[in-house]
């Protein structure tokens, strides 16, 4: 599993979404990710658009539906070493996939209120999208080595 897989290419306008962060951005039908239930806490919002992030790395799940609503996504594989996710096949069926390699897996990341505090993810939560099928959930995990609030340096990413 990778998060950093290349999306399909896009074809016609769908529609314009006003974002808070990048004005108004043009996506097509091929661009738009479906979460069926919306990520934890948002589950009215089930209508997605990854966008590139300014550092390798990292990426943006901007809602289609909620201007101000977007995630900073990091590439867990990346920022932390040893860092593996294991899905069920109920899991890999629920995103349409039959392979974990046909999925993209990444981590929120929360930003501090405060320069002092670290840079966090959350490593058990991550969230899958099937690349193909333009399907993403947000899976919740356990693990005795990983937080919700994972400390990590952003700028090593750099």
């Amino acid at each position: 599993m990778t998060a950093t897989a290349p999306l399909p290419a896009a074809t016609t306008v769908a529609r314009r979404i006003d974002t808070e962060l990048f004005g108004a951005i043009a996506v097509t039908d091929d661009q738009l990710l479906t979460f069926a239930e919306g990520p934890l806490g948002f589950p009215a919002c089930t209508q997605w658009v990854l966008l590139g992030g300014a550092t390798a790395g990292t990426a943006w799940l901007q809602s289609a539906e909620h201007a101000p609503l977007a995630f900073l996504l990091v590439d867990p594989f990346v920022a932390f070493e040893g860092y593996a996710v294991d899905l069920s096949p109920m899991e890999l069926a629920r995103l349409g996939a039959t392979r974990a390699s046909e999925l993209a897996v990444f981590a929120i990341v929360t930003l501090p209120e405060s320069r002092e505090a670290p840079v966090t993810a959350n490593l058990l939560g991550p969230v899958v999208i099937n690349i193909h099928g333009r399907t993403g959930a947000q899976l919740v995990t356990s693990s005795d080595t990983w937080s919700v609030k994972e400390p990590f340096a952003l700028e090593a990413l750099q």
